[in-house]
């Protein structure tokens, strides 16, 4: 049996590896130690698994991280960012200053779709990324995630417990501030997203495919005019996919 984590910047999402992709995802707060080894120990198995994983996280945090593990796994070994993996390649000049977990899922929606995808990872940013079936890392864009957001109001007098909600009347212009903040911030991400898939659509002469991955996937495909596939988890199918595929 193996295992794959996901480590981003608030949270750790960890599932069992399967032949057809993951099971058992649990989610816990970056320092949650203490039940990541409750889950951990609960798992049935009789030899020790494999830890197959991707961090956003500095080195120290990793380190701290493996020391606490290392206990339950016969090996531990990181995904990195790399020029190139399963005829796909890296479009930036230094391929590790792209974060492995978006790395992870490009080379993977490739060898999966098969087709040109736009990939959308709904975190602590939002990131959109590019990959052409023949495996060219076109490029993307980041943006700032629903925390982030919202914390360029929290000087603003009255506004500083605002909360993204789904507003009642779907109009883009509102007539209060809570609804105002709420379709502003629906607003740029779906005309950055219709934006990039519109002209990548152009350039490869294609109908792409549209990935939504991420805590807020679900929330942001509702915006989109596209038909989008909506995989929350998608960076641990990515690993998955990858660790069976090398």
């Amino acid at each position: 049996m193996n295992i794959v984590a996901d480590i981003g910047n608030s949270q750790i999402k960890i599932a069992i590896e399967r032949r057809n992709g993951i099971s058992n995802v649990k989610a816990f707060r970056s320092n949650d130690f203490k039940n990541i080894k409750k889950y951990l120990m609960s798992l049935d198995y009789s030899n020790k698994p494999y830890l197959f994983y991707s961090s956003v996280l500095d080195a120290n945090y990793d380190k701290k991280l493996i020391k606490m593990l290392k206990s339950f796994f016969e090996k531990i070994t990181a995904f990195k960012s790399t020029r190139s993996l399963l005829s796909t390649t890296n479009s930036y000049k230094k391929a590790s200053n792209l974060g492995s977990d978006r790395w992870a899922q490009i080379v993977a929606a490739k060898s999966i779709f098969k087709k040109d995808c736009v990939i959308v990872s709904c975190g602590s940013a939002i990131s959109i990324d590019c990959v052409t079936k023949n495996g060219t890392h076109r490029g993307g864009l980041i943006m700032s995630g629903a925390e982030g957001y919202l914390n360029c109001f929290s000087d603003i007098h009255n506004l500083k417990n605002i909360k993204l909600t789904q507003t009642k009347k779907n109009n883009l212009l509102q007539t209060d501030t809570v609804g105002q903040i709420n379709v502003g911030y629906r607003t740029m991400i779906t005309a950055s997203v219709h934006k990039v898939y519109e002209e990548f659509k152009k350039n490869t002469k294609s109908k792409p495919t549209i990935i939504i991955s991420g805590s807020y996937a679900r929330q942001i495909a509702s915006y989109i005019e596209i038909n989008t596939i909506v995989e929350p988890f998608f960076v641990l199918k990515s690993l998955a996919f990858i660790k069976r595929s090398m």
